[in-house]
């Protein structure tokens, strides 16, 4: 569900000084400053051991954009959302290898450090052994799909995207938990985690990756609504992106369920 690639902005739905074809820079526009440079997001999955520290908890979600924000936030004002999304999508990824990590190695202090992990871990199990919970149940996960859709972009439209990422990362880090909790049950640790990491979320991740991309935009450029044509078709697919994870857990839910129980070590 990842946008498609950059075409020169029209006349009719882009500013001129904000609208940036990568293909056309110069070579000074084109020389990152070290904050922005793609490397810092190499720090990103040693983070999750900031839960080690007084506070860590809460550090984790709130420190963790760092390594990102600054490379992101200069390829949203040049109108680059491809380039916006991918480098935020290898930071969820990084994020989530760093997590699970910490679960494989430190189980215990994943379980107290990780904000909610052990009751999504909880939550997440009782669904896989007895096929019945939340992820089964569309009257109940829905409204909270919503309801995080709601926050993320609110949060996202008042800070930059910053917030938006800050809520992204401590959803990001509970899943994570879940995933690298179901590994290490798994009779196969390396394809539970690869099947933990179920379709729908991913799809979610994806969708609300291209959201942050789109609404961080108004404050980095000072415009109240720097948007034409191209984001129309991005927004699109970024709702399309929500209502195909709808879909599919509705839709494979209970056989992924199934699966998953199948990888559970006996």
């Amino acid at each position: 569900m990842g946008p498609q690639e950059e075409e020169l902005p029209t006349p009719a739905d882009a500013d001129s000084s904000a609208a940036v074809d990568p293909d056309s820079a110069s070579p000074a526009s084109t020389a990152l400053p070290p904050e922005e440079s793609p490397l810092w997001l190499l720090l990103t999955p040693v983070l999750p051991w900031l839960v080690t520290l007084p506070w860590g908890s809460w550090a984790l979600p709130l420190v963790a954009p760092l390594t990102l924000y600054a490379g992101f936030a200069r390829r949203v004002r040049e109108r680059r959302y491809g380039a916006a999304w991918s480098l935020a999508m290898l930071w969820a990824a990084l994020l989530s290898v760093g997590v699970i990590a910490l679960v494989l190695a430190r189980p215990a202090l994943a379980a107290r450090g990780i904000l909610h992990g052990s009751a999504y871990r909880a939550e997440m199990f009782q669904w896989i052994t007895t096929g019945t919970g939340k992820e089964s149940s569309p009257e109940r996960f829905i409204p909270e799909h919503v309801l995080h859709l709601g926050a993320f972009l609110l949060l996202t439209l008042a800070s930059a995207g910053y917030l938006g990422l800050v809520l992204g990362a401590l959803l990001m880090a509970y899943m994570s938990y879940f995933v690298g909790s179901f590994a290490a049950a798994s009779s196969q640790p390396f394809v539970g985690a690869l099947a933990a990491w179920v379709p729908w979320s991913v799809v979610r991740v994806m969708a609300f990756v291209l959201f942050g991309a789109l609404l961080a935009r108004p404050l980095l450029v000072r415009q109240a609504w720097p948007f034409g044509r191209r984001e129309g078709w991005l927004f699109g697919l970024a709702f399309a992106g929500i209502a195909i994870d709808i879909l599919l857990k509705v839709l494979i839910a209970p056989t992924w369920g199934n699966l998953l129980r199948d990888l559970m070590a006996r």
